[in-house]
């Protein structure tokens, strides 16, 4: 039986400032057995999105209720232990509050933000999700194109905002692991774990990315298989520390 009534990936990226429009950014959705289909910004010219914008159209889509929505955003909800360690942060609630202060990348692009700013860290420290992929991505590195580092400091000030939709949204899993009936959840997925699986068929990179991630959502739903992720197979300890750092879902 399926959780879930609409199903959206978004391939993210952390160019520009929060409402400059980025060729890059990616978004795809389905609804219910219908396959993944482009959503373009019906306020530009070309379709393309701005940070805020898509931040707004995520909050009516979690906020329609009658359709139950599962969102994955190709982006770190979270840092490694040793940051939250180094700046006293014992919540992800009291992490969100002191990135916004350090990094009010909502307001400013992160480009204008890192360079001078002390508070980064060991670019060689990963979450603990992370090193359970074949490819650790680094949160503290800006020198990639287009990089990880850029992608999860942009989006993180976001996360809090998508709350505004209603109580019924699950930010997993720092709002618990097992997703109530009804929830609409927001969550992280890794495309590039997935898009093996789906086709590329004409679809820029950027597109597959979001397109993959919507699509795997849809299957396993459908198939009933997509509640198990979100209790994957760790210890106390561990999951006591991806309470914190958050995890991707499908990793396990």
């Amino acid at each position: 039986m399926s959780d879930f009534d609409r199903y959206i990936g978004v391939r993210y990226s952390g160019r520009k400032g929060p409402a400059e429009r980025v060729q890059r950014l990616k978004v795809f959705e389905a609804m219910g057995e219908e396959p993944p289909y482009a959503v373009a910004n019906d306020q530009d010219e070309d379709g393309r999105w701005s940070r805020r914008e898509l931040a707004e159209w995520l909050l009516g889509r979690l906020g329609d209720r009658e359709s139950p929505t599962v969102v994955g955003l190709d982006h770190a909800f979270s840092f490694p232990r040793g940051y939250m360690e180094q700046h006293g942060l014992r919540s992800w609630k009291g992490f969100l509050d002191h990135f916004q202060t350090t990094f009010p990348t909502h307001e400013i692009s992160v480009r204008e933000l890192i360079p001078g700013n002390p508070r980064t860290h060991d670019p060689d420290e990963h979450r603990l999700t992370a090193d359970w992929t074949a490819s650790p991505r680094s949160l503290f590195n800006f020198d990639l194109q287009d990089s990880p580092a850029k992608s999860a400091f942009a989006g993180l000030p976001w996360l809090p905002y998508l709350r505004r939709a209603g109580e019924h949204v699950h930010v997993w899993p720092f709002d618990g692991w097992e997703v109530p009936p009804g929830a609409a959840v927001v969550a992280e997925v890794r495309p590039a774990r997935l898009r093996h699986r789906y086709p590329q068929e004409g679809l820029a990179e950027e597109e597959h990315s979001a397109y993959a991630i919507a699509a795997w959502l849809q299957d396993r739903d459908r198939l009933g298989l997509l509640r198990p992720y979100f209790s994957p197979p760790l210890s106390p300890e561990e999951r006591e520390r991806a309470a914190l750092e958050g995890w991707i879902l499908g990793v396990a």
